[in-house]
């Protein structure tokens, strides 16, 4: 069976990736590339299929890594074509493979390129530095997201249940009342252009994001932040549509906030769903709890700095769990954050690597998880671990 490319990884280290600044529309940059068009347009010199593997050898090398998913298009025969997710990397970055079952053994023709895929959304509006996205999938909410990156250092954002132009939308969530101007997404530590680190993990339905805008701190500190459809509880929940971020323009604090998205905390945060479940009113606050744990009023961690000892002691395994999302009104579960993992253990502080793969969890056997530290990582080991095997749902 073909590998599934619904879940899409990318990173600012790959060839060719949008660069996140202290200036204004670089957020809207990194979110075009990711979630709309893709990147990285390739030129393929030679495309082979051998014993059910195609080989693609791009001359002027590619953005390609194990994992990714690449937009082949130009190819004869058309089987060639579409969407795959690659296998292998061959040195200097020139060759990289992917799977090709049932077509047989040949040289493929035309004019033949290949690009890092995006995650299948659609620019629905757009203004100077302000943008509106969403889902193209049939099956998902239909929510806007509006992104005003007029601002060096941070964004505002606000989901919405419809919108017909960039600066006209019902429903919003947050309400102006709980965030008047949305909420805050962190860029940068400095209005500047200089380079900051980013990381985006996509579905067509929602993503997460990590930008890792303060590096005084050392490590990769950084903000997690979320926006799109929620795994729900029940089937056919329309609403179970969630937007994470901050209170407030954390772009000159350190690294780590109750607020990032991979925190367990029983508070009133930053996190907004576009309705409660009755489905009357609007938007909805939400928090968040690892279900291995029973969070309280008095209990905030990150994923990777809880109670629970690592390695655990009767198997010595790493234990990984979902992120369940309860709205706050009624206590109630609405749904699981979908592709992310977090982990209640206490981890030792650089036990992985930054985007390292882990091809084997006690819990979650068959999945390739890759791990990303965030928050204040050079005190905490905060780190967030997102399924890229797939699907989410």
């Amino acid at each position: 069976m073909p590998a599934d490319t619904t879940v899409k990884y990318f990173h600012n280290l790959l060839p060719g990736a949008p660069v996140l600044s202290g200036t204004a529309g670089s957020l809207i940059n990194v979110l075009d590339a990711c979630l709309v068009n893709g990147f990285a347009v390739s030129a393929v010199a030679s495309l082979v299929v051998a014993g059910g593997v195609a080989t693609a050898t791009i001359s002027a090398g590619h953005s390609g890594e194990v994992g990714s998913v690449v937009l082949v298009s130009g190819a004869t025969p058309s089987g060639l074509n579409g969407e795959k997710k690659v296998l292998s990397v061959g040195g200097g970055n020139t060759t990289l493979t992917f799977d090709a079952t049932g077509i047989a053994d040949q040289t493929a023709t035309g004019t033949i390129s290949l690009k890092l895929a995006g995650a299948g959304w659609v620019k629905a509006f757009t203004g100077t530095n302000l943008a509106a996205y969403k889902s193209a999938s049939i099956a998902a909410s239909g929510c806007y997201l509006r992104v005003d990156d007029s601002v060096g250092k941070t964004a505002r954002c606000v989901g919405y249940e419809t919108m017909t132009a960039i600066s006209t939308g019902v429903a919003p969530f947050p309400t102006l009342s709980q965030r008047s101007g949305g909420t805050w997404w962190t860029k940068s530590a400095v209005a500047d252009s200089s380079a900051r680190g980013w990381l985006v993990v996509a579905d067509d339905r929602a993503f997460h994001l990590l930008t890792f805008y303060n590096l005084t701190y050392g490590g990769p500190g950084g903000a997690m932040m979320f926006f799109g459809d929620l795994v729900p509880t029940k089937s056919g929940d329309a609403w179970a549509c969630a937007l994470s971020g901050y209170a407030s323009d954390k772009s000159g604090s350190a690294p780590g906030d109750n607020n990032d998205f991979g925190m367990m905390a029983l508070v009133q945060g930053e996190l907004y769903l576009a309705r409660s479940f009755p489905a009357v009113g609007g938007s909805a606050q939400a928090y968040k709890a690892f279900p291995l744990l029973v969070p309280s009023a008095s209990t905030a961690l990150a994923s990777g700095n809880g109670p629970m000892m690592y390695p655990n002691g009767p198997d010595a395994g790493l234990y990984l769990t979902p992120m369940h999302v309860f709205e706050l009104f009624y206590n109630c579960l609405r749904g699981v954050a979908p592709g992310l993992y977090c982990c209640p253990q206490n981890l030792p502080i650089g036990l992985f690597a930054p985007g390292g793969r882990i091809a084997s969890v006690d819990n979650l056997l068959g999945r390739e998880i890759r791990v990303m530290p965030f928050g204040a990582s050079t005190t905490t080991a905060a780190m967030a671990f997102f399924d890229c095997t797939g699907p989410w749902r």
